[in-house]
């Protein structure tokens, strides 16, 4: 059976995670989060699977990680923009390390629109389509912008992106949403349809924009 070795670098940042998690956590109001998970309109009205991030420790050290692999720990003040938030925990991290986050996700699901609110992470609603520009923020352009667990590719479905779509959606981000020298990066979902997380055809499409691409992870820069 081979073995998987843990990279220090990994380690380390899951040491200082776990460390930060502390602080982060005691910024949180959790008895109001955990007054959302038991409003029993908000089990009724989506799958209960978005309630294991209620499981709050967890997740916040995860995007303390995400957070640190980017470099966040290193500055202060860079402007970060997470496409589908979610519960909104990347921003909110990264408003803790004194960075400016901003967020966006689909509007309706009345679960993540609670949690924001009680966050108070600055999110607007948009749903990503394709061949469809992001909208321009009324504070500029970002030195950063995320997308983790990616579903607006919807790569289970007839409507999969491929190389048309992405080439859009990263030409868009770079034009009109990155500062110079600026990244873009995304965490892509499996897809069990394609045994992968995206097919042979966009693996060489994010070549051409000379991205690192590492199991489901993908760094564009803008130079």
């Amino acid at each position: 059976m081979q073995r998987h070795r843990i990279r220090p670098r990994e380690l380390g940042f899951a040491y200082t995670a776990h460390r930060t998690a502390d602080h982060i956590l005691a910024t949180l109001n959790r008895n109001n989060l955990f007054l959302i998970r038991d409003d029993e309109v908000l089990k009724e009205d989506r799958r209960l699977v978005a309630f294991k991030y209620f499981n709050v420790r967890p997740w916040i050290v995860e995007n303390i990680k995400r957070a640190l692999r980017l470099g966040l720990q290193n500055t202060r003040g860079r402007r970060i923009l997470d496409l589908g938030t979610g519960f909104g925990y990347f921003p909110y991290v990264c408003e803790f390390m004194e960075h400016e986050a901003e967020a966006s996700d689909i509007e309706g699901h009345r679960l993540y629109d609670r949690v924001i609110a009680a966050l108070g992470v600055n999110r607007r609603h948009h749903r990503i389509q394709p061949f469809e520009p992001l909208p321009a923020s009324e504070r500029g352009i970002f030195d950063y912008v995320t997308a983790y667990q990616v579903a607006f590719n919807r790569p289970d479905l007839p409507v999969a992106w491929g190389p048309p779509e992405w080439a859009f959606f990263i030409d868009d981000v770079l034009e009109n949403q990155l500062a110079d020298g600026g990244q873009l990066h995304l965490e892509l979902n499996w897809s069990f349809k394609i045994g992968n997380w995206y097919d042979e055809a966009s693996r060489r499409l994010f070549a051409r924009y000379h991205a690192r691409c590492v199991g489901n992870e993908i760094h564009i820069y803008k130079r």
